[in-house]
C-alpha cells in the first residue's frame, strides 16, 4: 500500500516554519510594489500555512512551490530573480529531506518551546490523575516545577506575574494548588513525596516571595504537615509557630497546627494539645472563620470521646451561626459537631474557593464529600 502523508495537525513546528525564512528575505529583498508583492506573498503565506502544523502533502507543496518561482520569475524577470530562486530551491531540498525521513520514520520530534512542555506535562499530569495514578500525575508535575523555576523571570516575584507572562491552559496559579494536594495524597503510599512536597512548597514561596496569603497559608501548612510526617517534629513546630505569629487571625494557621496532632494518618493522637491550639485561637478577638475553629473542635471532642465539651461547642457553634456577631473567644472548654461540615448555602464552583475556608479550591476539597454526604478530612 503506497505511503500517505498524515493529514491530523499536531501542532505549530517552529523549526520547520524557519526554514522558510530565507525564503522571505529573498522575497523582500526584490523591493516590489506592495500591489505586485501582495500576489507573491500570498502565495508565500499558503505555502506557510500548509507547513505549519503538520498534516499537510507534500504534492500540494510542491505545486505551490511551483506557483512561487513561476510568480518570481513574472514579476521580476530570470536575471532579477536568481536570489530569490537559490532560497526557493534551497527550502525544496530541506522539505525533501524531511518527507524521506517522514517515510523512514526518523523525523524527529517537533521542537516545543518551554511553554509547549510545560503545557503538555501539565495536561499529561491531570489525564494521568484522572487514571487514578496520583504519583504519576505527582512526577510529571514536579518536571512542570522544575521548568517553571528554570524560565520564571529573576525580578518576577508572584505566580500572577508568571501567569501574564506565559499563559497555558491551566494558570499555574491554579495549577501549584493542585500539585501541593496531590503530592500529598501520594505520600499515602509512598512517603518519599512528603519529602517532594516539603522541598517543593518551601521552592515555591522562595520562587514567589509575593505570594498570596492563601497560597502562603497552604504552602506554610504543607511545610510543616510534611516535616511533622518525616519524624523532624521541632522543626515541624517553629514553623507553625512562625505562621501563627505572622498570621495570628488566620483560623486554618491553627487548624493546621492542630490537626497534626489527631488527624494525621498512623500518628500518635494528643487531643489535649490540640485542643490547645485551637483554644489559642478562639481567644484571638479579630479571629477570622471563627466557626471553622468551633467545627475543628466539635470533631476532635468526638473521636476524644468528650461529650460534655462536645456539646458546649456545638452550642456556641449554632449560636454563632444564628448570629455571626456573637463570635466571643471564650476559654472554657469547647467542641463537638453534627455529623458533618455545614457548607454554605452558596453553591460552590469547582474552582472557587471552597465553603470551609481552608484555602483550597472547591474542586480540591469538600466537593466529593458534599455528594457523597461523608466530611472530608480537610
Amino acid at each position: 500500500m503506497p505511503w500517505k502523508p498524515p493529514n491530523q495537525p499536531v501542532r505549530y513546528d517552529r523549526a520547520r516554519v524557519r526554514q522558510l525564512d530565507s525564503v522571505v528575505a529573498a522575497l523582500d529583498q526584490l523591493r516590489l510594489p506592495p500591489v505586485r508583492f501582495r500576489k507573491i506573498g500570498a502565495i508565500r503565506n499558503a505555502l506557510e500555512v500548509q507547513i505549519e502544523d503538520g498534516g499537510d502533502n507534500p504534492e500540494v507543496n510542491d505545486l505551490l512551490l511551483d506557483a512561487l518561482r513561476a510568480a518570481v520569475l513574472h514579476q521580476v524577470g530570470e536575471r532579477e530573480a536568481q536570489s530569490a530562486l537559490r532560497a526557493i530551491a534551497q527550502f525544496e531540498q530541506a522539505e525533501a529531506k524531511r518527507w524521506e525521513q517522514l517515510r523512514e520514520g526518523t523525523l524527529p520530534p517537533i521542537e516545543l518551546t518551554p511553554d509547549e512542555r510545560l503545557d503538555d506535562l501539565m495536561q499529561e499530569g491531570y489525564r494521568l490523575l484522572q487514571a487514578r495514578q496520583t504519583s504519576e500525575a505527582c512526577d510529571k508535575w514536579l518536571q512542570v516545577w522544575e521548568i517553571i523555576k528554570q524560565i520564571a523571570a529573576s525580578p518576577m516575584r508572584d505566580v500572577g506575574e508568571f501567569d501574564a507572562a506565559h499563559p497555558l491552559t491551566q494558570s499555574v496559579f491554579n495549577w501549584c494548588q493542585d500539585l501541593e494536594m496531590e503530592l500529598q495524597n501520594a505520600a499515602a503510599r509512598n512517603p518519599i513525596y512528603h519529602e517532594h512536597r516539603l522541598c517543593y512548597a518551601r521552592e515555591f514561596t522562595a520562587r514567589f516571595p509575593r505570594i498570596d496569603t492563601l497560597l502562603y497559608l497552604n504552602f506554610t501548612r504543607a511545610q510543616g504537615e510534611a516535616l511533622w510526617e518525616l519524624g523532624r517534629r521541632g522543626e515541624a513546630e517553629k514553623v507553625f509557630a512562625a505562621l501563627v505569629e505572622r498570621m495570628p487571625n488566620a483560623a486554618w494557621a491553627y487548624i493546621g497546627w492542630s490537626d497534626i496532632y489527631w488527624l494525621l494518618k498512623d500518628a500518635p493522637k494528643d487531643f489535649a494539645q490540640a485542643e490547645a491550639i485551637l483554644h489559642r485561637a478562639l481567644a484571638r478577638p479579630q479571629l477570622q472563620d471563627r466557626a471553622d475553629v468551633l467545627e475543628r473542635l466539635v470533631k476532635l471532642y468526638e473521636e476524644w470521646n468528650k461529650p460534655d465539651r462536645r456539646m458546649q461547642v456545638s452550642a456556641q457553634l449554632e449560636r454563632l451561626r444564628s448570629d455571626p456577631q456573637s463570635g466571643v473567644p471564650r476559654a472554657a472548654p469547647l467542641p463537638q459537631s453534627p455529623n458533618k461540615l455545614v457548607p454554605s448555602a452558596r453553591k460552590s464552583g469547582r474552582n472557587d474557593p471552597c465553603w470551609c475556608g481552608s484555602g483550597k479550591k472547591y474542586k480540591n476539597c469538600h466537593i466529593s464529600s458534599d455528594r457523597s454526604g461523608s466530611p472530608s478530612p480537610r
